[in-house]
């Protein structure tokens, strides 16, 4: 096995999920359902690493039929994790695939092809209570509120 391959095999067995007790589900009146912080989150800060379920391109037209749609991330061509395009898709298993868009996003979503993890990363302080936002980097199925 190649060296490079062993140290993904390796980073695959020994993730550990970073704590959520940062972040909260809730109500927002307008978004409906979303991310917010419980406690004040740093600049910078990986708020959370969410392991995903990888599915294949031929597969993804039949994700875009179903509900998931609305929730999965490309995984190959866009760097930054966003839904939609070409290549494979990426199921996130936590708490990123609630987080509401914003044109003035408070998060963004980093791909971790070596550790298999959508990483959700502070852009700016995120204070206690603030909504935990991300720009969905396509074109929005709905109506944007801000």
């Amino acid at each position: 096995m190649a060296a490079a391959a062993v140290r993904s095999a390796r980073a695959l067995d020994s993730l550990r999920p970073i704590p959520n007790d940062r972040l909260e589900i809730r109500h927002d009146p307008l978004k409906g359902r979303g991310v917010f912080a419980s406690a004040p989150i740093a600049a910078g800060s990986v708020i959370e690493a969410a392991p995903v379920i990888v599915v294949s391109a031929k597969d993804c037209p039949l994700l875009d039929q179903t509900i998931l749609h609305d929730y999965y991330f490309h995984w190959d061509s866009d760097p930054d994790g966003g839904p939609g395009g070409e290549g494979r898709g990426a199921v996130p298993l936590g708490l990123v695939a609630l987080c509401n868009h914003s044109r003035r996003p408070r998060a963004r979503v980093r791909r971790n092809a070596v550790q298999g993890t959508l990483d959700l990363v502070a852009l700016a302080p995120i204070a206690a209570g603030d909504e935990v936002t991300i720009d969905y980097n396509c074109p929005l199925w709905f109506a944007a509120e801000d």
